[in-house]
């Protein structure tokens, strides 16, 4: 009696247990796997649309748009600064005064000389109006009347040089002794200390005494972009630039000037681009590095996709695999038969390729059954020609959409839970999505991004 009790308890049981084996092994690969012995699971994306931007990036550094280096035209010592880092100064308003101790020595001794040459002079003049009476009356030779003229002309000319030095003694001593800001605008840099010794601008030892630049409102950013996407980069352009001092903060700029002149570095070739960049609230400061952005195209609308699931390669396929499935995804809206008869041309030319390929020697036109082309003439009756005209059709198809755009797989499961893959055309990217079209294409299509790690 027990052991028919136990039986009917058992055995239920255990036929339960061996249905429900039964069920698991034998319903299909769920959305997330794939089917066969080996199932992945796999992390999937939609097509959303959405807005792209075609980016260029670059770095660069803030700097005014108007900056003025002070230099002096004269040499000297420093008696007195009037002017600090950060200060504001009008045009004209005295920076610096410089010593002119030794000027005003030079000048008592420049007006002596001047003096000197005044007097000669005169003294020559009688001398010229003298012989000149003497010559009428036939007592001097003309060789002396024209030496006392030659030296008359010789002694107003040292009058003349006198005078020049005596004017620019004077010009150093009333202007030159006194800097004075060439512009409006701020101080950004002093240089000079009273006391020091100050070098005229014209010497190689001269140095700047200040650095006074225009207006801190508007700066701009030199930039400097790869000769690859300088192409990209024209005046007028929409710009983005960020800086670290302002953290989560995107400023907005214009492309105003694009250089010609190149700069070579380690080989690399950049040019550099000029952009404006207002600054009315005063945040942005000389010498800021900024990260700028120049926006290529934008887009409204578009489907995108990021950029993983374009570059994803399904890790259970073969290379051969994988390559066919691509050919078939690109044969477009080919009939049944046609799509039938393309395949077993493939297939065929995929044949002969691993033939030739044992032997050292490739078949001619398997590349172009890769790309959708036909099958050689070599294969003869009527499926040949079939599938000559269908891949012949596809082929040009697929020339035409090749001029116009790069076509890359997404790769999904079909209903099956089967990997399949379908090829669409690419377009702008912004580094992280991408745009895609292509026939049959809608949003909230469902791909595969990556293989899921657990």
């Amino acid at each position: 009696m027990n052991k028919k009790l136990i039986l009917k308890i058992v055995l239920p049981l255990a036929l339960a247990l061996l249905g429900a084996a039964f069920f698991l092994g034998s319903r299909p690969a769920s959305a997330g796997e794939a089917s066969g012995p080996d199932k992945q699971k796999y992390e999937f994306t939609k097509l959303a649309r959405g807005s792209i931007e075609s980016l260029v990036t670059s770095s660069g550094s803030l700097s005014p748009v108007s900056e003025v280096s002070v230099l002096p035209q004269m040499s000297g010592r420093a008696l007195a600064v009037h002017a600090d880092y950060n200060d504001r100064v009008k045009k004209g308003q005295l920076l610096v005064e410089i010593d002119t101790t030794m000027l005003k020595l030079e000048e008592r001794e420049s007006r002596a000389s001047v003096a000197k040459a005044k007097a000669a002079c005169e003294l020559q003049a009688l001398t010229v109006r003298n012989n000149e009476k003497l010559a009428a009356k036939g007592l001097v030779s003309d060789f002396d009347l024209a030496s006392s003229r030659s030296a008359l002309a010789v002694d107003e000319a040292e009058l003349e040089a006198a005078e020049a030095a005596l004017e620019s003694i004077l010009m150093q001593i009333e202007n030159y002794a006194y800097v004075t800001s060439p512009i409006s605008g701020i101080v950004l840099e002093r240089s000079v200390d009273a006391g020091e010794n100050v070098v005229e601008g014209s010497s190689s030892n001269s140095s700047s005494l200040f650095t006074i630049a225009g207006d801190l409102s508007k700066m701009e950013i030199e930039a400097d972009v790869d000769e690859l996407d300088i192409g990209a980069i024209r005046e007028g352009q929409e710009a983005r630039f960020t800086v670290e001092a302002l953290p989560g903060k995107t400023l907005s700029g214009t492309v105003r000037e694009v250089r010609l002149v190149p700069t070579v570095s380690s080989n690399v070739v950049t040019y550099t681009v000029i952009v404006d960049a207002p600054n009315a609230d005063g945040k942005l400061l000389p010498g800021m590095t900024a990260e700028i952005e120049f926006v290529k195209e934008k887009k409204e609308g578009v489907l995108v996709v990021p950029n993983a699931a374009l570059r994803f390669t399904p890790p259970g396929l073969s290379a051969e695999e994988i390559a066919k499935a691509q050919f078939l995804a690109g044969l477009g809206d080919l009939t049944a038969e046609q799509r039938k008869e393309a395949e077993a041309a493939y297939d065929e030319r995929a044949k002969l390729a691993a033939e030739g390929g044992a032997q050292g020697a490739k078949p001619a036109g398997l590349s172009g059954v890769m790309m959708g082309g036909g099958p050689p003439g070599g294969f003869g009756g009527q499926r040949s020609r079939a599938a000559a005209g269908a891949n012949g059709a596809a082929a040009g198809n697929a020339q035409k959409q090749q001029a116009q755009a790069v076509r890359k797989p997404l790769w999904y499961l079909g209903e099956d839970g089967k990997l399949a893959v379908r090829m669409v055309e690419v377009g702008s990217s912004d580094g992280k999505s991408t745009e895609v079209s292509g026939s049959g294409l809608e949003e909230g299509m469902q791909f595969i991004l990556k293989v899921k790690v657990e």
